[in-house]
């Protein structure tokens, strides 16, 4: 037995059927998914069962239970599946097929590289992937090195993680040119790619029930890249950090090896718990969504599963609905993967008979049917000290995930329709060029911080310091010009965007532009945690939200995250969606 969840038995039989895999392969033949079916028909007890595992290092190399090297899922996993074809997939690329230092240029935004999460800015991560050609250590961002190593935790590996933007694997390239080392390459500066390896997919990550997510980051983390895959798996224990000079050292389960050197495992169909290594955090983050029953979800009730809808084929292109936030290969939304799409016809079609039609026109699905959350999100990121901070959509609490009811904000969207959800709040610093504000990278952020802290004080008394006040927007503005003086700007205008405005100095006083089209919140549109009919909006009658004192029209949404005194600014729901009187007292 295994330790990650229940090992695979099979006969042994299966034994000489890999064998005779193996033997295949080491004559240079390929062995595809539909192969290894085949050769293991009538061999396997368990149909949804994984035949026993051969290790194999980088090189090729046979691992066994006394081996030194990390195993690699290129050379493992990529024995009988296409790896090739599977690292296209948008979860491994993320918008790394797309990057390029000019890639803003045609969108109005230079600082982002491309249209997915590797290269892209929302004012959620503040992270700033550095471009490729840079003229000075002013110029470089975040690293292809340091991405590896932080935005890792969520991304499997592949693309950006494995090979740099001229196609070559990092630590081959390194170890042959040393020098790039020193240059201000985005993708080499300051790394050490020849010795902790790169990030290869991690395809146990996603199908092997009870994969260890939190081992597999912090051997990121330490930047023990190629050992991360094995923590995850739970096949050995690794010490030592590459980050600290030490050579990470393997413990392999033994265990875990069978008498042929096999290994068994628990591989197969992705588990919701695969899915909420990386969607979990986020999607808590953005929208209190969790699947630990603290949010009823009808559809987890009735036993559906991540991939009951999130379907992919062997391209590992799975099936996505449109959002509009996130872009990573906006040519793969699927128009039909809706609420619309699975309830409008046959059984699953709803009545909504006590629902005027006109009600289902302008108003989305999710909007009636989660009405409130009881698990805090984030409603603002505040970066003011040089740390991204998520401030909570409760008041009260401490930091997003705690239990703690909320009621959302509602939106309209480019459909025309009020959606409800999260509208995130900006709170971040930069410097404008022409009409556009350009983010500042972290380290910047943290050096003016540094220069006025003991002047940015906690006025709302949650324990974390915000620039709320004239006093210290205009001292932290001043500091910033300071710090980006003589650096990667020819031409220095400070801004902090904060709520619904853009705060500047001129003439030598502060003043607020309202309005600003980089002020605007990102609506994060509720999609998950969908109550049964009965909690739904109108299940009561008309008075659910035309009732004088219905919080569907009248729950406050936040609209700035701290005004002078420290206090939230919000208005009611009616007036933040534009909705008429008219339209409010309709059903009384």
């Amino acid at each position: 037995m295994g330790t990650r969840g229940k090992a695979i038995r099979v006969g042994s039989s299966a034994v000489l059927v890999m064998g005779l895999i193996l033997a295949l392969i080491a004559r240079g033949g390929s062995m595809r998914p539909a192969d290894c079916d085949a050769a293991f028909a009538g061999v396997r007890s368990d149909k949804s069962a994984h035949a026993p595992v051969k290790l194999l290092d980088e090189n090729g190399r046979r691992i066994d239970a006394t081996s030194d090297k990390p195993y690699s899922p290129r050379r493992t996993c990529g024995a009988c599946h296409d790896y090739e074809e599977i690292s296209r997939g948008y979860h491994f690329q993320m918008g790394a097929e797309k990057i390029s230092d000019d890639f803003g240029k045609t969108t109005g935004r230079p600082w982002m590289l491309s249209d997915g999460m590797s290269g892209k800015q929302i004012h959620m991560s503040y992270l700033s992937l550095s471009k490729k050609r840079n003229s000075s250590e002013a110029e470089v961002g975040v690293t292809a090195y340091q991405f590896a190593q932080t935005c890792g935790a969520c991304h499997p590996g592949g693309a950006l993680m494995e090979h740099d933007r001229d196609g070559r694997r990092y630590d081959v390239r390194l170890a042959k040119n040393p020098e790039l080392a020193g240059s201000f390459d985005g993708d080499y500066y300051k790394s050490a790619w020849d010795k902790s390896g790169v990030v290869e997919i991690d395809c146990l990550m996603c199908h092997q029930a009870g994969y260890d997510g939190k081992s597999r980051t912090e051997q990121l983390s330490k930047a023990n890249l190629r050992w991360a895959a094995t923590a995850g798996a739970g096949l050995a224990s690794v010490e030592g950090s590459v980050k600290d000079g030490r050579t990470p050292t393997l413990s392999y389960n033994r265990a875990l090896f069978d008498s042929n050197g096999m290994v068994s495992l628990s591989i197969g169909e992705p588990q919701d718990a695969n899915c909420l290594i990386c969607h979990g955090e986020a999607q808590t983050k953005k929208r209190g969504h969790v699947y630990d029953g603290r949010n009823p979800d009808v559809h987890t009730s009735a036993g559906m599963k991540c991939v009951t809808c999130h379907t992919a084929g062997e391209d590992h292109q799975i099936r996505k609905a449109k959002s509009n936030q996130t872009t990573a290969r906006a040519d793969l939304d699927d128009p039909t993967f809706s609420c619309e799409g699975c309830h409008t016809s046959g059984t699953k079609a709803p009545s909504h008979k006590s629902i005027p039609g006109s009600h289902l026109k302008k108003i989305a699905c999710a909007t009636c049917h989660v009405r409130e959350s009881n698990v805090t999100a984030v409603h603002t990121v505040d970066t003011t000290t040089g740390k991204p901070v998520g401030i909570p959509t409760v008041k009260s609490a401490k930091k997003y995930g705690e239990s703690a009811k909320w009621t959302p904000a509602y939106f309209r969207m480019e459909d025309g329709k009020i959606h409800s959800g999260n509208a995130l709040l900006p709170a971040w610093w930069g410097n404008r060029v022409g009409s556009m504000i350009h983010p500042l990278y972290l380290p910047e952020t943290a050096r003016a911080y540094e220069k006025v802290k003991d002047r940015i004080r906690d006025d709302d008394g949650d324990g974390r310091p915000e620039a709320n006040t004239e006093t210290e927007i205009k001292a932290m503005l001043v500091a910033v010009g300071e710090v980006l003086h003589g650096g990667r700007f020819t031409s220095i205008s400070p801004a902090y965007v904060k709520g619904n405005k853009v705060w500047q100095i001129s003439g030598g006083k502060l003043i607020s532009i309202a309005q600003h089209p980089q002020a605007r919140p990102l609506n994060w549109a509720f999609s998950h945690n969908v109550s049964p009919a009965k909690d739904a909006w109108g299940a009561g009658g008309c008075g659910d939200c035309h009732g004088a004192h219905s919080a569907f029209f009248n729950s406050p949404v936040v609209v700035d995250p701290f005004d002078a005194e420290g206090r939230q600014v919000t208005v009611p729901m009616w007036r933040y969606c534009r909705i008429s009187k008219d339209v409010i007292e309709a059903g009384r």
